[in-house]
């Protein structure tokens, strides 16, 4: 409901494009360096309590939006608020991820975006009507009520049934590194991705608002972004079929694709197009770079989700502050030109034969040791 919101938000106390960098900057830095040792937690802990400690954290910091009034506050709040989020989506992966069977690990996640996709589909519909008609305060405050919603949920349903399960067999550190070195094409297509997302939920709203577009219409858009997501989600197992790598490639050659159209066309039709391909795109690497990553990762869930947040966080911290100064610089459109950029490099790195070198070896249950 808000989070699309908020550069919009900020330009009302006088943000530059700068400043919604840095806003966008500190929160995905945040979720950048909380995975890995929100991670590390849920491989030792109960991963349910963790989930609920984000939803309060999460809770917290959007209330605190409320009271902000100056672009300092909110650079402030949001950085509380990524690491709310940097405990809450790796430990959501986990639970969905630990409880499926290793065969239907890309199903079930796909399963799980379609219904996670489900509010930025509604969300950003209803928040656009919201301030149009009530304000931003009343926005931020139904938002927290939401979310508080969400942790007495997890109270009363989750916490009571989830148990963790066992785990017989551990990887050492040193495997780690080889596994992260592996993988180190996939994790610099992840980085660019990131930065590709980071740019488009940070500072395209912000640029759609200066090119005239209404918080209304600006909804309507992110929403179109949800719908396309999901949509793919809900195509994951056909991936496999397809294939990893080329799935990967024509993700990352639409992706690119679509920063380019909202570079060169700065309309709400070039947008709209635009935010459908890259929503598509969204949808499949999700899921098919989990997949990947965990099964490099098998008896270390946590350090697999944690070590994708991580990557995936930090490319969202870094590209909004580039496109931002880009634009100081030069232009809004000039920087989104740049941004697709990245999405070429995306292509170069889903190219890696060894990355996908495991790709025909089953899958281990972690589950099994229940």
């Amino acid at each position: 409901m808000c989070t699309y919101f908020i550069p919009v938000f900020a330009q009302k106390f006088g943000a530059t494009f700068v400043d919604l960098g840095i806003i966008g900057t500190v929160w995905a830095l945040a979720t950048a360096v909380t995975p890995m040792f929100a991670g590390y937690l849920a491989d030792k802990t109960n991963r349910a309590w963790i989930f609920a400690i984000s939803l309060i954290i999460n809770t917290v910091a959007t209330v605190l939006l409320v009271f902000s009034h100056s672009v300092v506050q909110i650079v402030v709040f949001r950085l509380f608020a990524g690491f709310g989020m940097g405990f809450f989506w790796p430990t959501a992966e986990m639970l969905v991820t630990d409880l499926a069977h290793a065969n239907k690990r890309v199903k079930e996640m796909g399963r799980y975006s379609i219904v996670l996709a489900l509010g930025p589909l509604i969300g950003p519909l209803i928040g656009g009507l919201v301030i149009e008609r009530l304000g931003y305060v009343v926005l931020f405050s139904i938002a927290s009520v939401i979310i508080g919603i969400s942790f007495i949920q997890v109270v009363l349903c989750v916490l009571p049934a989830y148990r963790k399960k066992a785990v017989t067999i551990v990887q050492h550190s040193s495997g780690n590194f080889r596994t992260v070195r592996k993988l180190s094409h996939c994790y610099a297509m992840l980085l660019c991705y990131g930065i590709v997302t980071g740019v488009v939920s940070s500072i395209l709203p912000g640029y759609a608002n200066a090119i005239g577009i209404s918080v209304g219409y600006i909804g309507f858009l992110f929403s179109a972004l949800s719908v396309a997501k999901i949509f793919s989600y809900a195509n994951s197992d056909r991936y496999l079929k397809f294939g990893e790598k080329r799935t990967l490639l024509l993700a990352s050659l639409t992706m690119s694709a679509g920063i380019f159209i909202i570079a060169v066309f700065p309309s709400f039709i070039a947008f709209f197009f635009g935010l459908i391909l890259i929503g598509g795109s969204m949808g499949a690497v999700f899921p098919i770079a989990n997949s990947l990553i965990s099964r490099h990762f098998p008896h270390q869930l946590g350090a697999a989700m944690g070590s994708y947040e991580t990557v995936v966080n930090f490319g969202n911290a870094v590209g909004p502050y580039i496109a931002g100064v880009l634009a100081s610089l030069m232009s809004i459109e000039s920087s989104f030109m740049m941004m697709s950029v990245f999405g070429v490099l995306m292509i170069l790195f889903a190219t890696n034969r060894r990355t996908y070198s495991n790709t025909s070896r089953p899958v281990v249950d972690c589950s099994a040791a229940a």
